[in-house]
C-alpha cells in the first residue's frame, strides 16, 4: 500500500510541473531590453525647481517620497517627477529614469530613458520629460532614482507601477 501511495505522489507532483515556464529578468525584475530590435530613445528632462510639495507627502528621512506622474496629451506622454528634502539640499534631483513598455507576452521592454536633472540650494525640485512615441493602450511602467544631500547624500528608488496610456 505504502508502494503505491508513493507511485501516486511522484505521478501526480511530474503531472503538474508539466507546462511549467520560467523567464528570466533583469536588474528589479525589468529586462534592460528583451527584443533585439526595439529602439531605445534618449529624451531630455525640462528642470522645474519650488515645487509645491504640501499635498500630503510625507517626508521618511531627509529625503522626502518621490512622486512619479504621467499624463497624456495630442503630443504624447508626459512625466513629471517631484521630489524634495527636509532642509535645504546643497544638491537635489531625479537621475536614471527609465521608461518600459509592457510586451504582448507579459515582459517589460526598454522603450526611452532620461539622465533627469538636479538642483542646487532647493527644497523641492522636479523634471519633466514627454516621450512622443507613446503607442495609445500600450502599458508603461516608469521608474527612477532621487537623491539630495542635507548634511549627508541619500537616495532612494521609485516605481510608477503599471499603467494603459489611453490618450
Amino acid at each position: 500500500m505504502r508502494k503505491i501511495l508513493c507511485v501516486m505522489a511522484i505521478v501526480t507532483l511530474i503531472g503538474e510541473t508539466t507546462g511549467f515556464t520560467s523567464m528570466a529578468a533583469g536588474v528589479d525584475g525589468l529586462p534592460e531590453k528583451l527584443d533585439v530590435n526595439t529602439e531605445v530613445e534618449v529624451l531630455e528632462a525640462k528642470i522645474i525647481e519650488d515645487v509645491d510639495l504640501s499635498a500630503g507627502i510625507s517626508p521618511y528621512t531627509m529625503l522626502a517620497s518621490c512622486i512619479i506622474g504621467a499624463r497624456g496629451a495630442s503630443d504624447g506622454l508626459h512625466i513629471d517627477i517631484t521630489t524634495g528634502t527636509v532642509g535645504t539640499a546643497s544638491v537635489l534631483g531625479v537621475k536614471d529614469v527609465k521608461i518600459y513598455k509592457k510586451t504582448w507576452y507579459g515582459g517589460w521592454d526598454l522603450v526611452a530613458v532620461s539622465s533627469g536633472g538636479e538642483s542646487y540650494n532647493r527644497v523641492s525640485m522636479g523634471i519633466n520629460i514627454l516621450y512622443e512615441n507613446a503607442v495609445k493602450d500600450a502599458t508603461y511602467k516608469i521608474t527612477c532614482i532621487h537623491y539630495g544631500n542635507v548634511n549627508g547624500y541619500i537616495e532612494g528608488e521609485n516605481d510608477s507601477g503599471p499603467f494603459v496610456f489611453t490618450y
